[in-house]
């Protein structure tokens, strides 16, 4: 497969290159042709014309909690009086039945994957609750036309059982657990959890809301969530942080000396939390950020427009500052962050790379891009200007001309149908 004339984002920061001609064989790139160097030894290879198109690393999405998306629990709960870990936890009782239902699950794995792609994800880790009936965790679903991780998350605020332990440390193809409610573990869960970061596994935290998980800790165990983390000498940089919500100036201390890396989703923190606005204290202290999709939907572009809004509003950076800020979160961290869950190098188009690409098509023609911060500029059009053309995963085209190609929309209608009725059947 050859795309030619390609507007192409290399991966490197603010790399450019106009009329850019991609060759794919298998699932890797094997050759990158500027105009200055003709591909007629690829002649034989189906050619796409990629005039007017932007190419660029397929997105990487490093969290996502798909089902609560698609289950419409966020809608059921928006107006309720509970706390914001309380709805998490109840969020995650409620999620935790449905999951039993296997046939279900698929479903959903299914729905979310379809509409990662419309979105121009290649590539998404997604938080799953524990289920007795899970699927097999493959690090790859290219029958679905996307890679996929699982982190299954664990309700831990009363502790985490051995059974459950055991069978996490056994499973291979399980690269990342989710833990909601850390304020409940004891002494053995940390031993635990130390074992499973040893094996080269990563561990992801949400802290919905500091300040109210430490005082359930301090209720549990007489401690605040912050002297315990101390005491049991547990963060390392192996950990990630999701939202990172009401987190203090000694936490972020703490987080940046242990090399602590957070994973944001504005969006969801907006909606059902209480944003934070820490980023470039967080950023100040040399930590690393990604940003994910959380609990909203499955569009990274909404999330930069949202991260450059509300770094905006907040009104300490100049414009540039936040322009490179989210072409560091997004087009860097992103990758990295997947990719280590993947284990492989994600974010580059070049000869070796993996062929994930995400293709935009600009509707006025070829896009001359005015800054170095390109993804940023893209970002801020998507859904204006320019819209998600095509996926290529792993070398396969998963959608192109904003059609998925594994399924057909009839065939996504009447499973969303089926989610929905589900949905309004179940009482949360």
């Amino acid at each position: 497969m050859i795309l030619k004339n390609c507007t192409l984002l290399t991966g490197n920061i603010g790399e450019v290159i106009q009329d850019a001609s991609i060759v794919i064989k298998g699932d890797k790139i094997v050759d990158l042709v500027t105009s200055d160097r003709p591909f007629e030894k690829h002649a034989d290879k189906e050619t796409y014309d990629m005039q007017g198109k932007i190419v660029m690393p397929g997105l990487s999405n490093p969290y996502s909690s798909f089902y609560i998306s698609e289950l419409g629990l966020l809608n059921r709960l928006l107006n309720s009086d509970l706390p914001s870990y309380e709805k998490f936890s109840k969020i995650y009782g409620y999620s935790e039945k449905i999951f039993s239902n296997h046939d279900f699950f698929e479903k959903l794995v299914r729905m979310a994957a379809y509409k990662s792609i419309y979105n121009g994800l290649t590539s998404t880790v997604i938080a799953i609750p524990v289920s007795k009936n899970l699927p097999d965790m493959n690090s790859s679903s290219l029958d679905l036309g996307i890679k996929i991780k699982y982190s299954p998350v664990i309700l831990s605020e009363n502790g985490i059982n051995k059974a459950l332990k055991d069978e996490l440390l056994a499973n291979d193809d399980i690269s990342s657990i989710t833990l909601l409610g850390i304020w409940g573990l004891e002494n053995e869960d940390y031993d635990f959890l130390r074992t499973f970061m040893d094996k080269g596994k990563r561990i992801k935290i949400l802290m919905v809301d500091f300040n109210q998980e430490d005082r359930y800790s301090m209720l549990k165990h007489g401690k605040g969530l912050l002297e315990i983390l101390k005491n049991q000498n547990i963060l390392s940089k192996k950990i990630d942080i999701v939202f990172s919500v009401n987190i203090g100036q000694d936490l972020m201390d703490l987080f940046a000396t242990k090399g602590i890396r957070l994973i944001k989703s504005i969006r969801t923190e907006v909606t059902e939390i209480g944003f934070s606005k820490n980023i470039l204290d967080l950023l100040g202290r040399g930590m690393k950020i990604a940003i994910g999709t959380g609990l909203i939907d499955y569009s990274l572009f909404e999330e930069a427009k949202a991260l450059l809004i509300s770094e905006k509003l907040n009104g300490k950076a100049k414009q540039s500052i936040i322009y490179n800020e989210i072409e560091r979160t997004i087009f860097m961290n992103n990758y990295q962050f997947i990719g280590e869950e993947f284990g492989t190098q994600l974010g580059k188009v070049a000869a070796g790379a993996d062929a994930d690409l995400t293709v935009l098509n600009y509707k006025t023609g070829k896009y001359l891009f005015k800054t170095n911060t390109p993804f940023t500029e893209i970002a801020l059009k998507v859904g204006c200007d320019v819209d998600i053309y095509g996926t290529i995963v792993g070398g396969k085209v998963s959608m192109w001309e904003g059609k998925i190609l594994q399924m057909d929309q009839t065939e996504m209608i009447k499973i969303q149908n089926e989610i929905n009725n589900l949905s309004k059947e179940t009482e949360v």
